[in-house]
């Protein structure tokens, strides 16, 4: 049989997985990756190194089911790359590096690097395995422009997602993690997420987010519209963790939370200082959200509450990072603060 043949014969083998959600499709694929050897290549890592360098068009890579034990690197040379998985539950990427365990820079200890301008991901778990015990230990460290991940799981503990920089927009994802589980200097929106706190290690408390904006004219930060805050069924069995919406890491730090559920396991103060900086100017926002950690009577004095939705409009996917320009058609979003 022809090389052609065999393309061919596995392309139509993977129809059925270009039938996303709520009938979205995606253009045929360029590249196949199948542990199994039923697409043209077995690791995403060298289905990313094939792809072409600087492309102004999409790239779409189908990544079939399986548990990847890959570090792979999306390079700024490598654009438009996109990656599509099974699911969440079918498609994974798995390392274990760690700042703790192996010595190194919490960046480089990401599972999955992203420098790669207009990258997106679909249907994929990015995790690191490292454990709670081995400090920060990165799962998707995202550090470039106009990247977008849709029902996407980021599942570790200690800096679990990276938002390091660039505009980015994550939809129907899935966050797992301990201490400063969202953090970085992107500009970022997450929309109709689901946030779970994990049980972190003895005299420990959790932080979700850890925003580091270091200078005042950045328009960078952190935005959670209309996603679910709760804690793992680990961490409701203790009951004894303190855990908080989030710290300051830069002393510019930005961090809005609107239009959200809060569960109960948010201590009543909401934000806790960082333990080892004073605090200079943090922007701490709270916009009609719901829920019994959403009481914000006994919040602390640095942060801020409001109705007014002009101010809360400013973080919107529109006005925040400028989405409606660049997030994929295929993937939904709110412009606005409503649908």
């Amino acid at each position: 049989m022809t090389s052609g043949a065999m393309w061919f014969i596995a392309v139509i083998a993977i129809l059925p997985l270009l039938l996303c959600g709520e009938g979205q499709r995606v253009q045929t694929p360029q590249a196949i990756v199948a542990k199994d050897g039923s697409g043209n290549y077995t690791t995403i890592t060298d289905a990313i190194i094939s792809a072409p360098n600087n492309s102004v068009n999409k790239y779409n890579i189908i990544i079939k089911h399986g548990t990847y034990y890959e570090y792979i690197q999306v390079d700024k040379w490598k654009t438009n790359i996109v990656l599509i998985g099974q699911g969440m539950d079918n498609t994974i990427i798995s390392g274990n590096k760690s700042y703790g365990g192996d010595g190194i820079k919490t960046s480089l200890t990401a599972t999955v690097g992203v420098n790669g301008k207009g990258f997106m991901a679909q249907d994929i778990t990015f995790r690191n395995n490292a454990g709670r015990e081995n400090q920060q230990a990165v799962a998707l460290r995202a550090e470039a422009d106009f990247l977008t991940f849709y029902r996407c799981r980021f599942d570790g503990f200690q800096d679990t997602l990276y938002t390091k920089e660039g505009r980015q927009f994550y939809r129907d994802c899935e966050i797992f993690g301990t201490i400063d589980f969202i953090c970085g200097d992107a500009t970022a929106v997450f929309q109709n997420s689901l946030i779970e706190a994990r049980l972190s290690l003895p005299n420990q408390y959790n932080t979700i987010t850890a925003q580091h904006r270091e200078l005042f004219n950045l328009t960078t930060g952190i935005v959670l519209q209309n996603c679910t805050l709760k804690a793992t069924q680990e961490l409701e069995k203790m009951g004894n963790v303190t855990t908080y919406l989030g710290r300051p890491w830069g002393n510019f730090s930005r961090t809005v939370v609107m239009h959200s559920y809060i569960d109960h396991f948010i201590n009543p103060r909401g934000w806790v200082e960082f333990i080892t900086e004073s605090l200079l100017q943090p922007f701490y926002l709270e916009y009609e959200n719901r829920g019994p950690g959403a009481i914000t009577d006994g919040r602390v004095e640095w942060a801020s509450v409001t109705r007014d939705s002009e101010i809360a409009s400013k973080f919107t996917v529109r006005h925040f990072i400028g989405g409606d320009k660049w997030i994929p058609a295929d993937v939904p979003y709110y412009l606005d603060l409503h649908e």
